[in-house]
């Protein structure tokens, strides 16, 4: 009867070897698991700073190859435009053709403002708006309003225009329309969970007056004879 008996408890798992078995599974699921989330999660943090600093790579090279390639007839203003109670870093480009164009009749506009506009859900992003620089006031606030903005950089906190002024040797925040072109530009911007801001110096042609003839003669030319004399 002993060895029957014997053999009976051994033939099979008791419950508590079941219980303790599957704790066990359950540890290691679960480290397996937290293992994979915090790849995933680490992967995906990953791809998305490589993706915003390939933004800001590309927003940035776009506006210092404008910048530098800049027509002589372009006037540059900018600074802060209040929209709503609400406060639009700005710049604008005016009798510059070409510049940002995309679509079909990008390149007749002789207007563009790149603005920091605020978005839905906060934030800001930089956008651009190409308009005919023929538009009166209402109609260019209804252009402003509600036209074809298109989105360059989003995901921003907050942005700021600065502009070099030569004759004080200081930086200033407003630039008016009609003034002589600054020769820097500074734009400084922070990214949404960011807290450093980042900081651009871009450099506009300065604009060039057209030089006089210098080898023109002096004076009022000697006028022919009216009766020349004969042979």
């Amino acid at each position: 009867m002993k060895p029957a008996a014997i053999s009976r408890r051994t033939g099979g798992f008791t419950l508590f070897e079941m219980i303790v078995v599957v704790a066990i599974f359950v540890l290691l699921a679960g480290g397996i698991f937290a293992t994979v989330s915090a790849a995933v999660r680490a992967s995906a943090t990953l791809s998305e700073e490589n993706l915003n600093s390939q933004r800001v790579n590309t927003f940035v090279s776009l506006l210092r190859r404008t910048f530098h390639n800049l027509p002589s007839t372009a006037l540059v203003s900018g600074g802060v435009r209040s929209d709503g109670g609400k406060s639009i870093p700005e710049i604008v480009l005016r009798e510059a053709p070409g510049v940002f164009a995309w679509g079909h009749g990008g390149g007749a506009a002789s207007m563009v403002l790149l603005s920091a506009k605020p978005r839905l859900g906060g934030g800001k992003e930089f956008s651009l708006l190409s308009l005919p620089s023929t538009l009166g006031d209402n109609d260019l606030r209804n252009a402003i309003e509600r036209g074809n903005w298109l989105r360059l950089l989003p995901d921003l906190r907050e942005a700021r225009w600065r502009f070099y002024n030569d004759s004080t040797q200081e930086w200033v925040e407003e630039w008016e329309e009609g003034a002589e072109r600054p020769q820097l530009v500074e734009l400084s911007f922070e990214l949404l969970g960011e807290e450093i801001p980042r900081t651009y110096v871009f450099w506009l042609p300065p604009v060039k007056e057209p030089q006089q003839a210098t080898n023109a003669p002096s004076g009022t030319p000697p006028q022919p004879d009216e009766n020349p004399p004969g042979p």
